[in-house]
């Protein structure tokens, strides 16, 4: 079964109407260090999500290369 992150955890990617404080468990995470402005089409922000979705990409796609990864599940690439 292919695991969905927005399903199974709607309150870290579904925010409520009125702010507050999210307490995000202990995760593995991929993660880019940087700042820019995200709607600078060929910005720094703009590199660094290609960068995460195609990491993302790869490592979903890696048992259909013949890889396998210690720990790995099907997951849907949020």
């Amino acid at each position: 079964m292919t695991f969905d992150y927005k399903k199974e955890y709607s309150e870290f990617y579904l925010p409520p109407k009125k702010p507050g404080i999210v307490r995000v468990p202990a995760m593995n995470f991929v993660a880019v260090r940087g700042a820019g402005d995200p709607n600078d089409s060929d910005g720094e922000y703009q590199h660094a999500l290609n960068v995460l979705y195609g990491i993302a990409f790869t490592i979903k796609m890696s048992p259909k290369a013949g890889h396998d990864i210690d720990g790995y599940f099907s997951y849907v690439v949020p």
